[in-house]
């Protein structure tokens, strides 16, 4: 590993979908995008649906993910969330109608009877929203 590049995985439920080394990674983190470099102080944060991209060989490259936590080690960072896909991957079509059927199943839902399932539909309405943005 060269000494500006670190190590970053993104794990989903059905598997690991980034495994790289890389210089830069900016998250969606639920108090904001941020970015991490080699030597980041360690932590450990929660990630909310949004875009995360990486910086390899002066290029970035996007995903769209959705929630989970990212822990962050000195010279390593994993993401794990319920969802992610590559930008370039992403069919517009498909997004666009998984977008209006979650649209319409979260019409459906009552907030104060269940406000876990609007939790959980809202999350997936942000993440089919990120993937026609990143489609598009």
């Amino acid at each position: 590993m060269s000494d500006k590049k670190f190590k970053v995985q993104v794990v989903t439920p059905s598997g690991v979908v980034l495994d790289r080394e890389v210089e830069e990674i900016i998250a969606p983190g639920i108090m904001g995008e941020f970015g991490v470099l080699i030597g980041h102080t360690p932590m450990l944060t929660f990630i909310k649906p949004g875009i995360f991209s990486y910086l390899e060989n002066d290029k970035f490259f996007k995903f769209a993910v959705g929630s989970g936590f990212c822990e962050v080690l000195k010279d390593a960072v994993s993401i794990l969330v319920d969802a992610a896909a590559k930008a370039e991957d992403i069919d517009i079509n498909e997004a666009k109608a998984e977008l209006q059927a979650l649209e319409q199943q979260l019409a459906q839902i009552d907030p104060a009877a269940d406000p876990v399932a609007l939790k959980a539909v809202s999350d997936k309405v942000k993440l089919a929203q990120v993937k026609v943005g990143l489609a598009s």
